[in-house]
């Protein structure tokens, strides 16, 4: 099996610190089904970019062996899977596509293996997308509040683990908590009835008024330490709360949480079009942040999405068709490709679909290719079997890690255009049910 080393120059690496100690994992990734699997980097610079993002080879068999050399402990990413790597560790991993899958064993593993337990954020942490919203928000937290002591539980009698991970999963827990509170506003009943926008607003504003003696302890307690950003659920919190009315919630904002708020929120001006002006003014900001790790973050991401400036060569990678036979994008070039990148549990992606398929009937000299990127080809293939039109769209899936890193995918649908010679025209096109701004761009090239 071949080794992979990759050297890390983040704050971190061997730039600012020297040499630490080896890490090595090695085992199974099978179940990602694709040769080459990303690991990222998840700590507070990562909010802001994957600079440093490293590809982890598999075998034909589904095996790898991969290492690299690490400076201090820090929480990294692989798939859905979130890991707690220290220097020193030597772990035989099984990682699935899903936590549950997966499993550890060796140096590392005890951490690794409660991990499995981590909850996300983006389904409300413990009411998990509302499957445990009771019938008022008492009955909530107390399921909230006795599954977060159970967790706590599950810590503090946790083999192996050093002091600092165990303060840094106690405020996880903590930030689920406040996390959860929060969600039952969108997974309760509360906004059934509202039919305006402000109506909906006043009944958020009168929640939140509600439940900040809950909240507030608990975001004093989650900022108290600029490590604490370290863990995901925690920014997600923070970062949420930021420029929320301090009369509702209130909580004590460092330097370096002000920065990391700026460079996200500025960050999301590099999903725009990419022009000279933009990059200058982004490069002009990066610049000037304090912290060194968010501002290589954030000028790394920069460089990487001049990339994508209008006239550039489009980044190639691995596609498969339905028949499962496997090519590039590239194949494809000789009109000019309108590219959806779509998933089936991302719903502003259904959402989108049936204009870029109807679209599709209306162009005929561009083709619109659909690129889903599931985890697997089977819910992709299920979801295509179901519908009964998708135009004139070329239907390709994609696992390749050079589609989120190249074309630098933060969040989806995220469309494209490219022209015959596969260069870039647009790395981030109107939406279709922009109709007005996407039928002109199209009409233009449809004349190719």
């Amino acid at each position: 099996m071949k080794n992979v080393l990759f050297m890390f120059l983040f704050v971190v690496g061997v730039t600012s610190y020297g040499f630490g100690k080896n890490v090595r994992l090695h085992g199974s990734l099978k179940e990602f089904g694709t040769n080459v699997v990303s690991m990222d980097f998840d700590g507070a610079a990562g909010e802001i970019s994957k600079e440093w993002s490293q590809k982890i080879t598999v075998n034909k068999d589904g095996s790898f062996e991969f290492s690299f050399d690490l400076k201090k402990p820090g929480y990294y990413s692989v798939g859905r899977n979130t890991l707690y790597l220290t220097p020193g560790d030597d772990m035989e991993v099984n990682l699935g596509t899903s936590q549950p899958q997966s499993w550890f064993k060796g140096q590392g593993a005890d951490v690794n293996t409660y991990l499995k337990g981590r909850l996300f954020p983006k389904a409300g942490s413990f009411l998990e997308a509302g499957r445990n919203v009771k019938g008022s928000f008492e009955e909530t937290k107390k399921y909230i509040d006795d599954r977060a002591a159970q967790r706590e539980k599950e810590l503090k009698a946790l083999p192996n683990a050093s002091k600092e991970f165990v303060e840094l999963e106690m405020m996880r827990i903590k930030a689920d908590v406040a996390n959860s509170y929060m969600a039952y506003l969108w997974y309760s009943d509360l906004l059934k009835d509202c039919k305006t926008r402000e109506e909906g607003e006043k009944i958020a504003n009168e929640f939140n008024k509600s439940i900040r003696e809950y909240i507030n302890p608990l975001l004093k307690e989650i900022s108290a330490k600029d490590k604490y950003l370290e863990v995901a659920v925690v920014r997600d919190v923070l970062l949420s709360c930021y420029d929320m009315d301090a009369s509702i919630f209130d909580f004590p904002k460092s330097q370096r949480l002000t920065e990391l708020n700026d460079a996200y929120v500025t960050g999301e001006r590099m999903d725009e079009e990419m022009t000279k002006s933009l990059y200058d003014e982004l490069y002009a900001f990066g610049s000037k942040l304090k912290n060194a790790d968010f501002k290589q973050a954030f000028l790394g991401r920069l460089e990487k999405r001049a990339k994508l400036m209008e006239g550039r060569p489009a980044i190639d990678f691995v596609v498969v068709n339905m028949d499962g036979k496997k090519g590039k994008l590239s194949d494809y070039k000789g009109k000019v490709l309108f590219v959806d990148f779509w998933a089936t549990w991302c719903m502003p992606c259904l959402g989108e679909m049936p204009y870029f398929n109807e679209l599709s009937k209306q162009f005929p000299n561009i083709q619109f290719v659909g690129i889903s990127l599931d985890d697997n080809t089977e819910v992709w293939l299920n979801k295509l079997k179901g519908d009964a039109d998708h135009g004139k769209v070329l239907e390709l899936f994609s696992t390749d890690p050079l589609v989120r890193t190249g074309w630098d995918i933060t969040g989806i649908p995220r469309f494209l255009l490219i022209d015959k010679d596969f260069n870039i025209i647009s790395a981030s096109a109107p939406r279709p049910s922009e109709k007005d701004v996407i039928v002109p761009l199209l009409e233009k090239y449809n004349k190719k």
